[in-house]
């Protein structure tokens, strides 16, 4: 130093050194402090939260159906004892609300009938719109249909004159003539099920083919639409329609 011609040599910076590896056994003997602990607290438990509760919402949808089917079950099965076939019957869910719509309609009809009667015995006035029971009388009398109405036993009350003229016999002939026996041997049997069946199990309504003996002792194919007709919630008649199929 200090001499003519010397060369000044610039000292380099020593390079930093490269930080430690962190290896497994070096986290386990210097485990991180009690601050870093603390600062990642927060976001394990927002994301243990987020887990709880989208398991929280899965459980409580399934918890949430399985209340409404138990209501729906509730519901039909109060449905089912306020029919006339009672709690114990083993009707699926649409013959239930078939025989619930049947019911409620024959007893609007009752309704009104009792309405009329009472009316009329108070004297009240009725609307031109407004059918009495001599007009459905009437209707039962002359429409095509042949219709009538029977016991529970099968026999006949009441018939209308489509259906006298089917049989061949006279009003008088018909009142109290059993339909049961005057179907063909060969279905009397089948057809005796169908009417002590919808009776036994409270439904409303059944159909069935069979063969009906005339006066003549000719036999015709009809299919016999049964109606069930209740009460006071209790079977009390038939009305049978019955439909040739030739």
């Amino acid at each position: 130093p200090g001499g003519a011609g010397a060369v000044l040599i610039k000292a380099e910076p020593p390079a930093p050194a490269p930080p430690p590896k962190t290896s497994a056994a070096a986290m386990l003997a210097h485990p991180p402090s009690s601050a870093a602990m603390a600062a990642a607290m927060p976001a394990a438990a927002a994301l243990s939260a987020g887990l709880v509760e989208e398991g929280s919402e899965r459980l409580s949808h399934k918890e949430v159906e399985q209340r409404r089917r138990e209501k729906a079950k509730q519901y039909f099965d109060e449905l089912r004892a306020l029919l006339p076939c009672g709690a114990d019957s083993k009707f699926d869910k649409n013959t239930i609300l078939q025989n619930t719509i049947a019911m409620i309609k024959q007893l609007q009809a009752e309704l009104d009938n009792h309405r009329e009667l009472r009316e009329a015995k108070m004297g009240g006035k009725r609307g031109v719109a407004q059918a009495t029971s001599t007009d459905y009388r009437s209707s039962f009398e002359v429409t095509r249909q042949p219709l009538c109405f029977c016991g529970l036993d099968g026999c006949v009350w009441e018939s209308n004159s489509a259906l006298c003229s089917l049989l061949g016999y006279t009003k008088q002939e018909m009142a109290g003539l059993s339909l049961l026996n005057s179907t063909a041997a060969c279905d009397c049997d089948a057809s005796s099920q169908h009417w002590q069946r919808l009776i036994s199990s409270g439904m409303c309504h059944s159909d069935f083919y069979c063969h009906l003996v005339r006066k003549d002792q000719q036999q015709l194919m009809v299919n016999i639409d049964l109606n069930l007709i209740h009460k006071r919630n209790q079977p009390y008649c038939f009305l049978v329609a019955t439909n040739p199929t030739s």
